[in-house]
Formats: structure tokens, C-alpha cells, sequence
């Protein structure tokens, strides 16, 4: 009787994920978001001071939508954001997406 043996081999390691990745970005509001933020969302006509859907031209005033998840929602998971027909670069979406995984640090 002859035996044989079989095995499956994947030769490349996985990419990184979000963990590692923004382990080594350690993203805060004030060094990598505010300059996002005030490119693509803080000016007139969006969420600017006074705008009824939300004021995000300082940390403290965008509270209220991180807190209650808003901000991930449309901005993170269902990439609707900016609606003004622009998108965000790749590297903007991770570093969001690291900032809302660690719970919105400041600084």
C-alpha cells in the first residue's frame, strides 16, 4: 500500500490589516485628520460653522457625529462623503478609518 500526502502552500504572507497598519500610523485629529477634513469637508457649503448637518471646523464641534457614529457610517463604511462629486484619496480613507478604529484621538 502506498501512501501519499498532500498539502496546500501559500508562498506570499498576507497583506498587513487595518491593525498593523494603523498601528504604525498612530493618526490623531490634529497631525493627519484636520488637514482632510479641511480640504474636503469644513468650507462653505458643507460643514462649515453654522452648517445644519454638522459644524466639523474644529475637533469639538465634530464630537456629536463621532460620538454617535455618524461620521464612520457615511464617511468610513459607506464612502459617500464628500458629496460634492470628489472623492478621498486612499491614504485619506486609511488614515480615517485608523483614526475612527482608535476612537477619535485628538492629539
Amino acid at each position: 500500500m502506498q501512501l501519499t500526502q498532500s498539502s496546500c502552500v501559500n508562498d506570499k504572507l498576507p497583506e498587513p490589516g487595518p491593525a498593523e497598519i494603523c498601528d504604525s500610523l498612530q493618526v490623531t485629529y490634529d497631525n493627519q485628520v484636520e488637514p482632510i477634513i479641511a480640504a474636503s469637508c469644513s468650507f462653505s457649503g458643507c460643514h462649515a460653522v453654522g452648517a445644519p448637518i454638522g459644524d466639523y471646523t474644529d475637533y469639538v464641534k465634530m464630537l456629536p457625529i463621532l460620538n454617535d457614529n455618524g461620521f464612520k457610517k457615511r464617511v468610513i463604511e459607506i464612502r459617500d462623503m464628500p458629496d460634492d462629486g470628489t472623492t478621498l484619496s486612499a491614504e485619506d480613507y486609511q488614515i480615517l478609518e485608523c483614526w475612527a478604529s482608535t476612537g477619535y484621538p485628538e492629539n
